[in-house]
């Protein structure tokens, strides 16, 4: 049998119109808490039109849950939702993961001992060491908005990281706590500002490959639009942030 690991941890999941799958993810959470060393689940449910705060608030009313539910009154984005989570945090290190689950909790202890080791920010990446990527799993559609932002990323902001969009990132909570009050960005560039800003303040990031399935069901819109966003979310980053300094 596994040890139950030491390490007190807080996961934040922000939480959209999760309603199909919150309770599943809640039940594996709670499940797999003493053995990944899991202090706390704080759910925020950013402004859902369905049912998932009532899901949410049944798990955290069971028996030793470990599970909080926190509320904004409207949808802001995933990156609002995260800070709204991150600032109520009592763990020694801070992860965010998604609803999905995409990225299982299952790497945190091998995260947690990269922080003790001397990182301050354990990043997930789904590009394994002999070079597979997990994310050609995705939709056609999907692989090329991704590709496309990775390239926009680079020219615009210019982080080396291999995927700054892998669901999984842990912090220590002294780190977290420099880093989430500053952020102004709440969609999808949210990882981006985040690391952005841990370089300029020269934190050390270590990047984990991680075990990470495609899910369907994904809120993440993609087109002409969503994309004009994006860029002015990356210009906005590298003016704030990487010509400016944090």
């Amino acid at each position: 049998m596994t040890e139950p690991h030491s390490a007190d941890v807080t996961v934040v999941v922000p939480a959209y119109n999760e309603s199909s799958r919150i309770t599943s993810t809640l039940d594996r959470l709670r499940r797999d808490a003493p053995r990944l060393g899991i202090l706390e689940v704080i759910v925020v449910d950013d402004g859902s039109s369905d049912d998932t705060a009532a899901l949410v608030e049944a798990q955290a009313a069971k028996p030793d849950s470990r599970i909080r539910l926190l509320k904004l009154p409207r949808n802001q984005g995933k990156g609002a939702a995260v800070r709204t989570g991150v600032a109520e945090a009592t763990g020694d290190y801070v992860i965010f993961l998604d609803a999905d689950l995409s990225a299982p909790p299952n790497a945190i202890p091998r995260a947690v001992e990269a922080i003790e080791a001397g990182a301050d920010i354990v990043i997930g990446t789904r590009v394994v060491v002999d070079g597979a990527d997990a994310r050609k799993t995705q939709p056609r559609r999907r692989q090329l908005s991704g590709r496309v932002f990775a390239l926009l990323q680079r020219t615009i902001v210019g982080l080396p990281y291999a995927d700054t969009q892998c669901p999984f990132k842990l912090f220590r909570r002294d780190a977290a706590a420099r880093l989430f009050p500053a952020a102004e960005t709440s969609g999808w560039a949210f990882d981006v500002e985040l690391l952005a800003r841990a370089r300029a303040l020269g934190l050390t990031i270590t990047e984990l490959p991680v075990d990470w399935h495609h899910i369907t069901g994904s809120h993440v819109k993609v087109g002409p639009v969503a994309a004009l966003k994006v860029v002015g979310e990356l210009i906005s980053i590298r003016r704030r942030v990487v010509r400016s300094g944090p």
